[in-house]
């Protein structure tokens, strides 16, 4: 497989998890309820709390959308993927720089706070390395007189 279908690979992805997640947690409490446990926090379930996760579930929805599109062609879309990078990049600062407010909202275990970002760092990785290895091909191919 050559770097330019990787790249697709993780986009794709990245689409799916976030449109099943973005979808789920609009449209369906259960999967809210399902969603929050099994990132191993508790959640008091009122009204506003089941709003504040469907706003999250639509913007999560979102960026599955713009992935799946930035996936038909890389590329041309190089400033989603960018965008990708820079938003696992501070989620997993935001993470862990307010670590204690999360522990405190959702009483989610430093564990798991890690494991989370062990697998967004690993998407912003994965997309950087694959969009720095696609872009240096092309200058090299530029390079390349003829």
């Amino acid at each position: 497989m050559n770097t330019l279908n990787q790249l697709k690979a993780v986009l794709v992805f990245v689409a799916i998890f976030h449109l099943i997640f973005g979808f789920g947690l609009m449209f369906s409490i259960d999967f809210q309820k399902a969603a929050i446990a099994h990132y191993g926090g508790t959640l008091e379930w009122n009204v506003t709390n089941v709003y504040f996760i469907r706003i999250i579930g639509s913007f999560a929805f979102v960026l599955g959308y713009l992935a799946w599109m930035a996936s038909r062609d890389p590329m041309k879309h190089k400033v989603i993927i960018i965008g990708f990078i820079e938003f696992f990049i501070l989620r997993n600062i935001s993470r862990h720089l307010f670590a204690d407010e999360l522990y405190a909202a959702l009483g989610v275990s430093h564990m798991m706070n890690v494991m989370t970002s062990v697998f967004f760092g690993i998407q912003a990785l994965l997309l950087w390395y694959l969009l720095w290895r696609i872009s240096r091909k092309k200058q090299a191919t530029k390079a390349t007189p003829e």
